[in-house]
């Protein structure tokens, strides 16, 4: 994966600027997966075979996942007798 640097400009009363200021990088898989929730123990380098998997797999993986917290919201949601009576026999 390279590093990539946006070109950022604006206009002015009719005159164009180019910052040149700002640059920016892509974030790692790693980085991408912490912000959708995700555990830090969540195997993303592997596939389901236990096969290693590029970069550009990872992060795509990433793009089409749903965030942990989200599932757990929907599920609460849906199904609130089965979670109440799971917490019970836990306790």
């Amino acid at each position: 994966m390279q590093d990539r640097f946006g070109l950022v400009t604006v206009t002015i009363g009719g005159e164009e600027y180019v910052i040149v200021d700002i640059g920016m990088r892509m974030l790692t898989p790693r980085e991408l997966f912490n912000a959708q929730g995700f555990p830090a123990d969540y195997i993303i380098d592997r596939d389901a075979r236990g096969e290693p998997i590029t970069k550009t797999a990872q992060v795509a993986k990433c793009g089409n996942s749903v965030c942990p917290p989200l599932a757990e919201a929907l599920v609460r949601a849906q199904f609130p007798e089965v979670i109440a009576a799971q917490e019970a026999q836990a306790a």
